[in-house]
């Protein structure tokens, strides 16, 4: 990776690219939700929800976020939607992806120069820090996005990078492995080499790219001698060449099959994670594969009411429905008419979930008070696992939620694993 100015080696100023907010989508108006849900992380005035706490409690600096989007607020450039702030057209000064591209390029520089001095700690930190912001540039990585898949590009080096110079960290280990007839790639995380380790697999959402795990990994599972294990979903990073489909959870399944034949892992004791459709396809994989999984965390997940209920599917704001159809190859300007082929995503209507009651992998469930995960679909879950613990965030803020989840899932994953 080059020190040179970021704008200057990629994002030549005589190429024309479409703005975030226009793909897989047809430039449809922002549309009026049915109500705003916290789970989706709505904010008023921007295209992209803004998770700003997650961001840092993922490794981020408030100071460095905040610069980025205080420049994309004031910027006077014309925008794509001039309702919302984080579409300005041009690359350049006020748009999204070149204001947190050119603070993640600065934290390379400085990388750079403390390798050049021998400090690998402070090294690894920048590179940290890049890799952070690369991955918010990169946000919501819509297929087609060419400047969010270079900005994807940089995050994964920078975030390789950080652990092969950090003498306290093993180098992550890139495992390919077959789903489907295709070639996927995920990285394990290891706490050291000599030991065999339990693993959580953790299934990256659509919105989140593989760094928003790193504090996960070194503040909760690396001290609890927990190995992890990132993929992707169908259709986006080192999962690209799949599709998504009502078989969605395939890459995990064969991620679960694949760790089995892994030395250092524990085969007995690997646990599955996800949030909102990437929860969903841990859901599936646990039930399709229950021999293979010790427990299960699915935060906010989709599960049925969310495909099959139009109230909920209306409160979805415009990039999340932009993000669900940009993988399915679809616009999210027919919205209306897209609404009966998400029936066939819904765990009830596969015939997954059932009042059988049968599955006996210890489950965690974390959602929202009054949000798209309904009673109904609680009461699915319920009626599937014989092991079922449920958290509801009571108060308002999805920062304070994920806040408290993580203090709960870390506790679950401990409890599970390593008993």
């Amino acid at each position: 990776m080059q020190s040179e100015n970021l704008s200057e080696k990629l994002f030549k100023p005589k190429f024309k690219y479409e703005e975030t907010s226009m793909i897989s989508n047809s430039g449809v108006e922002l549309p009026k939700l049915s109500y705003e849900d916290s789970a989706f992380g709505f904010t008023p005035s921007y295209y992209r929800p803004i998770h700003r706490f997650n961001w840092v409690i993922g490794g981020g600096n408030v100071l460095d976020i905040d610069e980025a989007l205080a420049k994309i607020s004031v910027s006077k450039n014309e925008r794509s939607r001039p309702k919302c702030l984080d579409t300005v057209k041009e690359y350049g000064p006020g748009h999204w992806i070149y204001e947190f591209s050119t603070i993640a390029q600065s934290r390379v520089t400085k990388a750079r120069a403390a390798m050049e001095k021998g400090d690998m700690q402070c090294a690894s930190h920048n590179f940290r820090m890049a890799a952070r912001y690369f991955g918010i540039a990169a946000y919501p990585n819509l297929k087609s996005d060419v400047l969010a898949l270079e900005a994807d590009v940089l995050c994964r080096k920078c975030y390789k990078q950080m652990f092969e110079v950090d003498p306290n960290l093993v180098p992550i280990k890139e495992e390919t492995f077959t789903v489907d007839g295709k070639k996927v790639t995920g990285y394990l995380h290891l706490p050291d080499t000599e030991s065999v380790h339990p693993c959580l697999v953790v299934a990256c959402s659509y919105e989140n790219s593989i760094e928003d795990h790193f504090r996960l990994f070194t503040n909760y599972l690396k001290p609890n001698n927990i190995a992890m294990f990132l993929i992707e979903m169908p259709g986006t990073g080192a999962c690209d060449k799949l599709n998504l489909d009502d078989h969605f959870s395939l890459g995990v399944e064969a991620a679960l099959e694949h760790l089995s034949t892994l030395n250092c892992i524990d085969s007995t004791k690997i646990a599955l994670m996800g949030r909102a459709l990437a929860a969903t396809t841990c859901i599936r994989a646990s039930l399709m594969k229950p021999n293979l999984v010790k427990a299960l965390i699915a935060i906010t997940p989709f599960v049925h009411s969310i495909f099959t209920e139009k109230d909920y599917l209306d409160s979805m704001p415009l990039c999340l429905r932009s993000s669900l159809c940009n993988r399915l190859n679809l616009d999210a300007s027919n919205w209306e008419i897209l609404i009966p082929r998400f029936k066939a995503f819904s765990l009830k209507n596969q015939g997954i979930l059932s009042n059988s009651n049968r599955c006996t992998t210890p489950t965690l469930v974390c959602t929202i008070k009054n949000s798209y995960v309904s009673g109904n679909d609680i009461t699915l879950l319920e009626n599937n696992y014989k092991d079922f613990s449920l958290y509801v965030h009571e108060n308002e803020g999805y920062s304070a939620f994920v806040k408290d989840s993580i203090e709960r899932i870390s506790k679950f994953l401990v409890e599970k694993l390593n008993n």
